[in-house]
């Protein structure tokens, strides 16, 4: 098994930023992979250090998600505030498709900003390694987002998710 911790939550989140914070010298965290391949992939990752996942996608496959072995930290934020930033952005809102996903997820429940404002325990738990406090007070300075004009995105691995995620809605 490649993935050891996830980090999920809803789009506008953090994600971006925590998927940053949380690859060290010893750690590897992914933001957004399903843009590049399905879930069922993701444990074939393979790299010498310790990986994670920081992802706005893989919590829309509750089952899968379940029943994955890995630390699990689950990021809340208040969906209109979501749809706002996502519109600041020139995305389109996205809170319908997000109503009670995440708490369908089983794992530790907080709530986004605990990343910056209570950030030790879950850097502790997800990682098992001392928390940084000097890499996070610098980071915490930095405003972390992808660059969405030259994301890469796998157009199957896509296409194949929400054809899954489809068939799991009408069934």
């Amino acid at each position: 098994m490649a993935i050891k911790f996830m980090i999920l939550a809803a789009p506008r989140s953090a994600t971006t930023w925590v998927s940053n914070w949380l690859t060290t010298d010893t750690t590897l965290c992914l933001h957004d992979p399903l843009w590049t391949r399905s879930y069922d992939e993701l444990d074939a990752i393979a790299s010498p250090k310790m990986v994670g996942i920081s992802c706005t996608g893989i919590a829309l496959f509750p089952a899968w998600v379940n029943s994955h072995p890995a630390r699990k930290i689950i990021l809340h934020r208040d969906l209109k505030e979501v749809d706002a930033s996502l519109e600041r952005i020139g995305l389109s809102a996205c809170s319908q498709a997000w109503e009670g996903v995440l708490h369908k997820i089983e794992g530790v429940h907080l709530i986004w900003t605990d990343v910056f404002d209570r950030p030790k325990p879950i850097y502790e738990y997800l990682l098992d390694k001392p928390f940084d406090a000097e890499r996070h007070a610098a980071l915490k300075e930095m405003n972390i987002q992808p660059d969405f004009r030259t994301l890469s995105i796998d157009r199957q691995a896509t296409t194949r998710l929400i054809k899954e995620l489809e068939y799991a809605r009408a069934n």
